[in-house]
């Protein structure tokens, strides 16, 4: 336990480069008490960014501090979203310098009608003062370009590098302090982005296995051959440009000429500082060989690592290959890791002292082609250190979310602190049986339905409860979709509680197959737990019917006694709900229902049919936990069309409502919901 009683923040420091982290970035961003650090390096040397490092041939690559300030800058204002669109503009393909000058022009000089629609309107809606900066950035570039011998080809270029590269000219070409100049530009506080190194200009050189030599950053995560990459090299900038860049292969081979090149960069100690201050140090994941194995080089990185003892040190390893890792599995990205942090044996550090977890991707089912894999009796560290689950959100990609959600239990366990927890995942559970008619309409239905609003992804999880009529093969054939199997013909409980083991969202919402109601209605269900903070919310059909008698009728038709047992069935639910637990709930047996992950998996359920939906409505009731009700649409459809729910599904939920209230759990077993270690639960 750490001395810090009671503490209200911590400290995150983040290994990152460009777009493999991004996820994880926003969703440490999102929460109010991390205070997050990104270290980066610098050596990117490809596209327009590897232009540019030739054009002004004293400086690093400018790509990834873009690309992170534009993640770290505030956008509540129209002001701030426009120069966030403005710094990632690019200029056309293929774009003459005579058009690019003229553009660039227009901007210094603030002629807007010069310029095209899509950037005449944002320009238009930044501040003063920004316009300000964006000019005068602008203008050192120009003013560097009119006095350079060779001349830069704009293609493709984002105006953003260009900024950077007028600010690094204004900073007398110093990196470190155009970084803190551009995040202050940006309004981004000057110490979230810092650089690794002090700012050498270095480039970036591999050796294979199969000894063959890639010369470059940007060769480093292109196409290549599958052979391992064996070592890395940071070489000085001016004998790269002149020795080795361009020139032929030695006769001896690029090796001994690329060693006398190399040096070792020195730590910024600004980064220094935040790598001791952290509560939790983090190696993303990434194209490993570029954006991230680099940055361990640096003399001092490991040498500041090892002396905060206190911090938790988290490794994080890539879902799916990268190209300079095609044949790499997880055990080589941890070695590797390792021996970047001890530079070649220059540093004297053991691996408890750089990593204290390692978050390695267990997907379920097969494996995939192109998924890295992780074979625990090959791992050179002790498996308790690895956390096994599906890391995965998007293709490839890790959830900001599930990180979260680990780091929160690993922190809460070491330091006196609560943590928030951030709703990141909707897991739309569909219970199936024989709806071969529907399913695929709702599941297409349900992919359109986009939660980026409330900043959350989405799972949509299938479970089929033994059709005989295709209904497993159709939703497996729609992408995306989670698929599973309950007990043939066990119930909708059954199935429900599958998708619940199942799901990894931090809210878990039901949603049936039979295109009996509206996918938009999910919206409001989710927006009330995100935004108002209800933990369990109903959809109730008995809000915005018209004619209720008339719409069963129609539903029955002319069988007296469904339509009877479902009129007045519901109102005796209800009423009985009411009366034994102190709480009226219009309909509860509606299928669109929402709540948080935690909560209904501390409800323990054991329903295997209709009566989950009471058993649900009994324990938060004898939790006294409150549900919220909210108007959804309802198609009902006829018992001709499939409609399965019977007399008896009344009768056992009725039950089950005395039976809770009558016989109710142990005490505690369903009041206290238990923070369940998400490292522990791969197989949930």
């Amino acid at each position: 336990m750490s001395a810090a009683q009671g503490r209200k923040h911590i400290n995150v420091v983040l290994f990152s480069g460009g777009s493999g982290t991004r996820s994880i970035v926003e969703s440490l961003l999102r929460h109010s008490q991390i205070r997050l650090r990104i270290l980066i390096n610098a050596y990117d040397d490809g596209h327009s960014t590897g232009r540019l490092r030739r054009f002004i041939p004293t400086m690093l690559g400018p790509s990834d501090v873009r690309k992170n300030i534009n993640r770290l800058m505030p956008v509540t204002e129209r002001s701030q979203v426009s120069l966030q669109y403005l710094s990632d503009y690019r200029l056309p393909v293929g774009i003459s310098s005579e058009d690019a000058l003229h553009l660039l022009g227009a901007i210094v000089a603030g002629n807007l009608a010069d310029l095209p629609l899509k950037l005449r309107e944002p320009f238009g809606r930044i501040s003063v003062q920004q316009a300000d900066g964006f000019r005068s950035f602008l203008k050192s570039f120009l003013a560097y370009y009119e006095s350079a011998v060779q001349k830069f080809d704009f293609t493709d270029c984002a105006l953003g590098n260009l900024l950077f590269a007028g600010c690094y000219l204004q900073q007398e070409s110093d990196f470190n302090r155009a970084i803190e100049a551009f995040s202050r530009f940006y309004e981004v506080a000057p110490d979230a982005l810092l650089n690794v190194t002090q700012g050498e200009n270095l480039f970036l050189i591999a050796e294979k296995e199969d000894g063959t030599v890639v010369l470059g950053e940007a060769d480093i995560v292109a196409a290549q051959s599958s052979a391992k990459i064996a070592r890395l090299y940071l070489v000085d900038g001016k004998k790269y440009l002149s020795e080795i860049e361009g020139a032929a292969e030695p006769a001896q081979g690029w090796v001994s000429v690329i060693q006398e090149a190399s040096r070792r960069p020195y730590i910024n100690a600004a980064a220094a500082e935040a790598i001791a201050g952290a509560d939790v140090i983090i190696y993303g994941p990434g194209t490993q060989h570029s954006s991230l194995f680099p940055s361990y080089l640096t003399e001092g990185i490991a040498e500041a690592i090892a002396a905060n003892k206190d911090a938790d040190k988290v490794f994080i390893g890539n879902i799916t290959r990268d190209f300079d890792i095609q044949e790499d599995d997880i055990n080589d990205l941890a070695r590797k890791f390792l021996n970047a942090m001890r530079r070649d044996s220059e540093a004297n550090v053991e691996w408890k002292d750089c990593v204290s977890h390692f978050f390695v991707q267990n997907s379920e089912g097969a494996a995939r082609a192109g998924d890295i894999p992780f074979d625990p009796a090959k791992f050179m560290f002790p498996v308790d250190s690895v956390r096994l689950r599906d890391w995965e959100s998007q293709e490839g990609m890790h959830s900001g979310g599930f990180v979260m959600d680990e780091l929160r239990q690993i922190v809460q366990s070491r330091i006196d602190i609560e943590l928030e927890r951030i709703q990141h995942m909707v897991s739309i559970v569909v219970p199936m049986l024989d709806e071969a008619a529907t399913i695929e309409e709702v599941l297409k239905s349900l992919l359109v339905v986009d939660f980026q609003a409330f900043n959350m992804t989405k799972e949509i999880i299938v479970v089929d409860g033994g059709s005989r009529d295709g209904s497993s093969e159709i939703a497996r054939s729609v992408r995306s979709v989670r698929v599973f199997s309950s007990p043939d013909h066990a119930g909708r409980g059954a199935a429900l509680r599958v998708g619940i083991e199942k799901a990894r969202g931090s809210i878990i919402a039901f949603f049936p197959a039979d295109r009996e109601y509206r996918t938009e209605d999910l919206y409001s269900l989710v927006a009330a737990i995100v935004q108002s903070r209800f933990r369990a919310v109903f959809g109730t059909r008995a809000i915005k019917v018209r004619d209720f008698s008339r719409q069963l009728k129609s539903v029955y038709s002319g069988q007296w006694g469904l339509y009877l047992s479902s009129k007045y069935g519901g109102m005796l639910l209800s009423i009985v709900a009411l009366l034994l637990y102190n709480r009226y709930i219009s309909d509860v047996l509606t299928s669109v229902k929402a709540f948080d992950a935690q909560l209904l998996r501390s409800l323990q359920l054991t329903g295997n049919g209709r009566d989950l939906d009471t058993e649900i409505s009994s324990k938060l009731g004898l939790m006294h936990e409150y549900i919220l009700e909210l108007p959804v649409d309802y198609s009902p459809r006829t018992r001709h069309a499939g409609k399965k729910i019977t007399l008896r599904d009344g009768l056992s939920a009725l039950s089950t409502l005395f039976r809770y209230r009558l016989f109710p759990p142990p005490a505690g077993s369903t009041a206290k919901i238990a923070d369940d270690s998400i490292g522990a639960g791969a197989g949930r």
